[in-house]
């Protein structure tokens, strides 16, 4: 016994920002041309009124309604995110208390990679016979973390948040999670300005800081890495998977990834173009429209992979329930 996914949803916000748009408001010198072309992205979803935990609650209920699986079953709620409307009650609390269940409820911060991390530890749980019916949601506002004035991060990332019900199955055939750790090459300093009298360091205000062209190398070697591991423990072909379900971060790495392993394109789908970066949320997105557009179907095999700030990294084999 492992796990399967059951249901799936996505929240959104309204605005959805088109390159145009965001050169036009933010007066950066960049165009649609400069944007695509190094980065696949044509456009992401950006808050304006709508928080954070609006979308994760969205993205929940509609992944619960796919499930038919009643708010009232669920007796853990899991969230990857970097950050929810508060510190402190987690973002998980926040859903719980909208959608009116009591369960266990926790965030975890796994980056990019979040995804993998919580499915990881979802897993366990089901396993061990913790939890039997678990909410795993992704959620992020990216947009609340950027530096507007930088051209080079600001339009990279999008806001969203996806949900996924889990249950006990056999699907989940392969999960590794690590990291290499570097805390340096993609980091959020910590906007947490206290007024201790006992200390006489401020934090500053900070934003998404990112050393681009040593994120491509490690995205690209670590993402051929997990994949070629993957395979090899199972025993299976890089041909022998239906569709590879990889982090969004950009349509070059990709492209990179897609040119080691020697496969075809069209193995890959990708919404980079649609939603730029989204963290956490793109592999849940990702296989959320897959899904919709019956793409996947039973018996299918998925290898799903990401990498993110830590630098986290990980993948998974799963064979569709």
């Amino acid at each position: 016994m492992t796990i399967k996914i059951t249901g799936t949803g996505i929240g959104l916000p309204k605005h959805h920002v088109t390159n145009q748009e965001l050169a036009e408001v933010t007066g950066l010198d960049t165009s649609d041309e400069w944007i695509s072309t190094m980065t696949g992205i044509k456009a992401r979803y950006i808050c304006d009124d709508e928080t954070i935990t609006d979308l994760a609650t969205t993205a929940a209920i509609d992944a619960l309604a796919d499930a038919g699986t009643s708010a009232t079953d669920i007796d853990y709620i899991l969230c990857a995110t970097i950050g929810g409307d508060t510190r402190t009650p987690a973002l998980a609390c926040a859903v719980a208390e909208r959608i009116g269940v009591e369960c266990a409820a926790a965030d975890l911060s796994g980056a990019c990679t979040g995804f993998l991390y919580a499915l990881d530890i979802v897993s366990c749980l089901i396993q061990a016979g913790r939890a039997s019916t678990v909410l795993l949601i992704c959620a992020e506002k990216m947009s609340a973390h950027l530096d507007y004035t930088d051209r080079n991060t600001c339009v990279l990332f999008g806001d969203g948040a996806a949900a996924v019900v889990v249950t006990a199955g056999s699907a989940l055939k392969y999960i590794h999670v690590t990291s290499h750790p570097d805390t340096q090459v993609l980091s959020l300093a910590n906007r947490m300005t206290g007024n201790s009298p006992f200390t006489h360091h401020r934090d500053e205000v900070g934003f998404v800081h990112m050393e681009g062209q040593k994120v491509f190398r490690y995205a690209v070697t670590y993402m051929e890495r997990e994949v070629v591991k993957a395979l090899a423990t199972l025993g299976l072909e890089p041909d022998d998977v239906d569709y590879y379900l990889v982090h969004q971060a950009n349509r070059r790495i990709i492209e990179s990834a897609i040119s080691r392993l020697k496969l075809s394109p069209d193995k890959f789908p990708m919404n980079i173009d649609r939603y730029g970066n989204m963290s956490s949320v793109s592999i849940p997105v990702l296989l959320h429209e897959q899904l919709a557009a019956g793409a996947i179907k039973p018996g299918d095999t998925l290898v799903m992979c990401a990498f993110g700030a830590g630098m986290t990294y990980g993948s998974c084999v799963v064979e569709w329930e």
